[in-house]
This record gives structure tokens, C-alpha cells and sequence, in this order.
């Protein structure tokens, strides 16, 4: 009896302890990666830079990036059809002079973050790009490179995060978003493996 019981027990302990520590110490890697990105304006000069819209201060990043001429061309991917260019410059804040339309391209097909690298694949084709900033905000920078390394596996990719405001671990919002950006990650990288081919977001084998 003591023998079973203990195979129950040891069976219980592998079944579902050992996954839920992989879960764990997977979400603490993740959380501890994020946190540790780098936030500081990036010093090297490069083609271009892709923005993907959907936080704070990330399309403003890209301007800075402009303007200062770190970058030569600025995709902004994701961008609402109601929204202008003079719409995003107003946000921003800094000289508009600064900033010549024609380098600047508004990405409006993108939903999700895959359609942006999607979008982002036929505009550096287009432009000939060979090197590219990602600015996104940190918590979203491991599933933005996931996804646009999949797509673009020949295109160098320099991450550049973005620190939304009050996102720290101090903020019940910060171990939400982390929470729900780890399993969108986790998502992601089972249709990378799995259904490499696949579009959309979710596979047909992971919703059935």
C-alpha cells in the first residue's frame, strides 16, 4: 500500500510539478529579460527603423531616431487608418522640420505582430534595407524579434525597447502584461515550431 501510494505520489510530482516549475522559472527568465533590456537611445547608425504602434512613446523613439539621423528611413507599422502623419508628429513633440515626410512610411495592414512583420518584410524589400532598429516597448520585444526573425531570417535586427510609463514591478500592471505577453510568447514560438507556414496568430491545431 505504502509502495503505491508513493508511485501516486511521484507520478503527481512529474505530471504536474515539474511542469509548473518549467512554467515558472520560464516566466521569471522572461520577466528578468525584460526588465534588464536596455532603454538608452542607441549610439550606431543604420538604414531604417520599424516601429510597432500599440504603447507609449514608441513612435516618438522612431522620430528621435530620424531626426538625429541615426536612421535614413522610418516604417511605422500598425498605424490606424484615421490617423496622419502631422497627427503623429503633433504627439511627438519635437521640430518637425526636422523630419522629411518622404523617409517616414506609415504601415496601415498590420493588426497584430505578425502582420507587422509582414508589412515590415515588403517595405525593407522595397527599400532595400539591410539593417533595422525594432522599437517596440520591452515587454514585447522577445515575441516582436520571434516573430520578425521568422519572417526575416536574413535581415539584421537591433532591438531597441522602449520602458512604457509606470511599468515596473512596483505596478500591479506590470505582472499583467507580463503575465499575458509570456503566453503570447509561448503561443508564438509553438506556431514558429509547429506551423512555421501558418499566418494568423493562432494555429487551426492549437484551437480545435
Amino acid at each position: 500500500m505504502f509502495k503505491i501510494l508513493r508511485y501516486m505520489l511521484l507520478t503527481l510530482l512529474v505530471t504536474i510539478g515539474l511542469p509548473v516549475l518549467c512554467w515558472s522559472a520560464g516566466f521569471l527568465i522572461f520577466c528578468a529579460t525584460i526588465s534588464s533590456l536596455s532603454t538608452e537611445p542607441p549610439d550606431r547608425s543604420l538604414d531604417a527603423a520599424i516601429v510597432l504602434t500599440g504603447g507609449s512613446n514608441r513612435v516618438s523613439q522612431g522620430f528621435d531616431l530620424l531626426a538625429s539621423h541615426k536612421v535614413r528611413y522610418l516604417l511605422v507599422s500598425g498605424v490606424h487608418s484615421g490617423v496622419t502623419l502631422d497627427d503623429l508628429l503633433k504627439l511627438w513633440g519635437g521640430d518637425k522640420k526636422a523630419i522629411d515626410p518622404l523617409d517616414v512610411t506609415l504601415g496601415r495592414e498590420a493588426g497584430n505582430t505578425i502582420g507587422n512583420a509582414l508589412e515590415a518584410s515588403n517595405w525593407i524589400e522595397s527599400n532595400k534595407i539591410k539593417e533595422v532598429y525594432l522599437i517596440t516597448s520591452n515587454y514585447h520585444i522577445p515575441r516582436s524579434l520571434l516573430e520578425f526573425r521568422h519572417v526575416l531570417p536574413a535581415t539584421p535586427l537591433v532591438p531597441y525597447a522602449v520602458q512604457p510609463q509606470d511599468f515596473s514591478p512596483d505596478h500591479g500592471v506590470y505582472w499583467k502584461t507580463a503575465f499575458l505577453e509570456f503566453h503570447k510568447l509561448l503561443v508564438s514560438l509553438y506556431r514558429v515550431l509547429i506551423h512555421p507556414d501558418e499566418k494568423q496568430p493562432f494555429p487551426p491545431s492549437f484551437i480545435q
